[in-house]
């Protein structure tokens, strides 16, 4: 099957609890032209759960929070992990437009909580965690070198969480009428397939 590397990033943060936001654009104070946006923005509650008595197990690193809301601005790659300008130029102050947009943190905050992210890839306190993260096919050295807890979520790690997902939980995942067509053909192709090796060796993935 072939999918976009965008939907991919997008299922695997579904099926990890996550409510998302895809394509968040970044508009001017000023003017008409866009400044920036967030290939995937989304969001996953510390108590979230499915199924019970026994919840579905996520995926690291979301499960190591367990006290407070995951923030997460995504930037997706087909090729190897990055993070582009808006997040590691400062003199731009898009990233303060985009947690203004989020509403999470108050104004008297923003700068703080944007100045942590320009510099580490994540800020935390008792209320939120927010953290930037890269998905792609390669791990990006200069990322671990520079901004060593920004999360770098490969392809194979997101395809084998999808099809153990899916295989694990059939009965529960079968009734899905209202899935996209992405989802629908990602279902198909782990169930049409023998292994998870089988399955990785399906799926195409398209885009920048």
């Amino acid at each position: 099957m072939n999918i976009s590397s965008e939907q991919l990033a997008y299922w695997y943060l579904r099926l990890n609890g996550f409510l998302t936001i895809q394509n968040f654009i970044v508009h001017p104070d000023i003017g008409s032209e866009q400044r920036t946006d967030a290939d995937i923005l989304g969001v996953r509650f510390p108590h979230q759960a499915e199924l019970k008595p026994k919840p579905m197990t996520d995926d690291e690193p979301f499960i190591q929070i367990k006290d407070k809301p995951f923030i997460i601005i995504a930037e997706v790659k087909s090729g190897e992990c990055n993070l582009n300008g808006p997040w590691t130029e400062p003199q731009k102050e898009n990233l303060q437009r985009v947690l203004r947009a989020i509403g999470a943190f108050p104004e008297s905050e923003v700068e703080t909580v944007a100045k942590a992210v320009y510099t580490s890839g994540v800020f935390s306190n008792n209320a939120y965690h927010l953290s930037l993260a890269c998905f792609g096919r390669d791990p990006n050295p200069e990322i671990k070198k520079n901004l060593p807890t920004v999360p770098q979520i490969l392809w194979d790690k997101v395809l084998g969480f999808i099809y153990d997902r899916f295989r694990k939980y059939r009965d529960q995942k079968a009734s899905h009428g209202q899935w996209d067509e992405a989802g629908q053909e990602l279902w198909d192709c782990v169930l049409g397939s023998r292994t998870e090796r089988e399955f990785k060796a399906k799926v195409v993935i398209s885009g920048r």
